[in-house]
C-alpha cells in the first residue's frame, strides 16, 4: 500500500486549509518536543478555576500566537483563555484544547491536542458548523487524527519532512472497528446517576474491556481504535458533566460522526447544540452507532433527571 503525507491527505482542500493543518502539525511537533521539560505548576488557574501546569501556559501562548499571526486565522478560542482572541485578517476560526490531559504529565501518560477549525464564524459556533477537526495524541509516537469533509485519516510523525509533510499515512479512510471491544467512563463511580450506572453494568455482561486514563483523546483513541462506548457523562453533583463544549466535545464528536459513530449528550446530538457561551459544559457520549443509541434510549426512558 502506498505511503501517503499529510499534505496529500489534505491536497483537495483548499490551500489555506492545507497551510493550518500544516501550521498545527509543526506546532505540535513543538510540544512533543517541550514536554519532558516542563513539569512544574505556573502557579495560576484558567477560567475553571483548575490549576495551570506551565506547559498549559507555554502550549496556549504558542497555538495561540502563531495562529492569530499566520495570517490564516481570524479568532482563536482556548479552554486556557476568557475570552476570544482576534487578529486583523485570516478566514478561519479556531477552537482549541491546546494540552488534553496534562495532569497525566508528572505520571507520564498520554496527553494530546484538540482543535476545531471553522470557516469564517463567530465564536462560540455550532459544532455541526465545523469545516475540520483533529486530535494530536502525544503517546509512544505523535499520532494526528484528522476529520474532514469526506472521513477520518489517521497519520503518524514518522517520516523525515517538517509540517504536513512529517506525517504519514496509508490514506485510507478510518472507521470505527466493529464489534465495540472497549469502554471508558469519566468521574468518580459513586457521582454516576442510576442510568449511567445501570447502562455500565450492561457493558460490563457484554464483555467490554475497561480503558479509562484520564485523557480524553487518549481514552477517546481506544475507541477509535478498537470499537467501543466513551462518555465523561452527567453525574450527581455535575449535571453538565465536565468536557467543554467548543474545546472538546464538539470536535471529539465531529470526528466520531466522521468515522461512522454517533455523538450524543444524552437527549440529543452534540453537534446540533446552540452555544450559550465558550466556557458551556455538556455531558459527552461517544462511539459505536448502536451503543451511543442504546444509551440515549435508557436516558431518555429514564427521564431527564435519571
Amino acid at each position: 500500500m502506498k505511503e501517503s503525507t499529510l499534505a496529500d491527505l489534505t491536497s483537495t482542500e483548499d490551500s489555506s486549509l492545507s497551510k493550518l493543518v500544516s501550521l498545527l502539525a509543526d506546532l505540535s511537533t513543538l510540544v512533543q518536543q517541550r514536554i519532558p521539560k516542563e513539569l512544574g505548576y505556573s502557579g495560576g488557574v484558567n477560567v475553571y478555576g483548575e490549576k495551570q501546569l506551565e506547559i498549559d501556559v507555554w502550549s496556549n501562548e504558542l497555538f495561540t500566537k502563531k495562529l492569530l499571526r499566520s495570517g490564516l486565522v481570524r479568532r482563536v478560542a482556548s479552554e486556557e483563555m476568557e475570552d476570544v482572541a482576534e487578529s486583523k485578517s485570516g478566514e478561519y476560526s479556531v477552537v482549541l484544547d491546546p494540552l488534553d490531559g496534562s495532569s497525566n504529565l508528572k505520571s507520564n501518560n498520554l496527553l494530546g491536542t484538540i482543535v476545531g477549525v471553522y470557516h469564517d464564524k463567530s465564536l462560540p459556533a455550532k459544532g455541526r458548523d465545523l469545516l475540520a477537526a483533529m486530535y494530536f495524541l502525544y503517546g509512544p509516537f505523535l499520532q494526528l487524527v484528522l476529520a474532514l469533509k469526506d472521513g477520518v485519516r489517521l497519520s503518524a510523525a514518522a517520516g523525515t519532512g517538517v509540517g504536513s509533510r512529517r506525517f504519514v499515512s496509508d490514506g485510507q479512510i478510518h472507521k470505527l472497528p466493529r464489534p465495540p471491544t472497549v469502554y471508558g467512563i469519566g468521574g468518580l463511580r459513586d457521582k454516576w446517576t442510576p442510568t449511567v450506572r445501570q447502562f455500565v453494568e450492561g457493558l460490563e455482561k457484554r464483555k467490554l474491556s475497561l480503558r479509562y486514563g484520564g485523557s480524553f483523546v487518549g481514552d477517546y483513541n481506544q475507541v477509535l481504535a478498537r470499537g467501543g462506548f466513551f462518555a465523561y457523562p452527567e453525574l450527581i453533583d455535575a449535571p453538565q458533566g465536565k468536557y467543554r463544549l467548543q474545546f472538546e466535545s464538539n470536535p471529539l464528536a465531529f470526528i466520531t460522526e466522521k468515522a461512522g459513530g454517533r455523538a450524543s449528550m444524552g437527549t440529543g446530538n452534540i453537534l446540533d447544540v446552540e452555544p450559550t457561551s465558550i466556557v458551556q459544559r455538556v455531558p459527552t457520549y461517544l462511539g459505536d452507532p448502536d451503543l451511543v443509541q442504546d444509551f440515549q434510549t435508557l436516558y431518555r426512558s429514564k427521564g431527564q433527571a435519571a
